[in-house]
């Protein structure tokens, strides 16, 4: 019985450091980036703007832009609201199943003031941004056969979310796919309401061409596009 009961708690233990494994925050981030492309974003704000009851009841989806920067500070604020870090933890401003922070953020810069148009990877540890490609590919991405336009070209910014689904599906026997959706979409109204105390337009998209998505991305293997979030001044 003594031997059994020391079985019993060995394996107790066992399963308990398992839990505060797949529970613990992950240092998340993309080796293959060149580090000697990265760009600090201006510090994040924690205060100011408007109350959350204003800008959920403000927010709309806003699909015409003015042709006018958006600046520099304004992006790294949606930036951080959508999935910068809040502790010295490593929690994030969207909640995350077991903290296994599956997402990535990346940006589309068109008409940003103080930042190069391109495309950038955002890791919320640092706050900064990385590029992947130079000049404005919005119009790449979005680009459709002759005689139609599409509304998102004339955004000054585009936010991606994709999905890393292998860092969510990592319990034997359980696809946990579903988790990962969720999650962007916690983040990505995270943006939307940060867009509004910001005085900006944006909406949530789902309808794009996830094959030039991820081309242009450089996304690796098992990594998706699942939203996209044009910003911009309401036209």
């Amino acid at each position: 019985m003594k031997k059994l009961g020391l079985f019993v708690i060995g394996l107790l233990a066992v399963v308990g450091l398992i839990f505060l494994v797949l529970a613990a925050p992950e240092n998340i981030g993309h080796s293959k980036y060149d580090p000697s492309k990265v760009i600090a974003l201006p510090e994040p704000r924690f205060d100011g703007g408007i109350s959350v009851e204003k800008a959920l009841k403000e927010r709309r989806s806003i699909r015409s832009f003015e042709e006018k920067a958006v600046a520099l500070e304004d992006i790294s604020q949606l930036l951080w609201a959508s999935q910068g870090i809040t502790d010295d933890k490593g929690h994030r401003t969207a909640p995350s199943a077991m903290a296994r922070y599956p997402l990535e953020i990346y940006l589309l810069a068109g008409n940003i003031s103080g930042l190069p148009a391109g495309v950038y990877h955002y890791s919320p540890q640092g706050h900064n941004l990385t590029i992947i490609v130079e000049g404005n590919k919005i119009d790449e991405l979005f680009n459709t056969p002759i005689g139609q336009v599409d509304w998102r070209n004339d955004a000054p910014a585009i936010f991606v979310i994709t999905g890393v689904f292998e860092r969510m599906n990592k319990i034997p026997g359980q696809d946990l796919s579903r988790f990962v959706y969720i999650e962007a979409g916690t983040a990505a109204e995270n943006l939307l309401l940060e867009v509004v105390s910001l005085g900006l337009a944006s909406t949530y998209t789902a309808s794009f061409d996830a094959n030039k998505i991820r081309t242009l991305l450089e996304l690796s293997q098992g990594e998706e596009p699942i939203g996209v979030l044009p910003v911009g001044w309401k036209a």
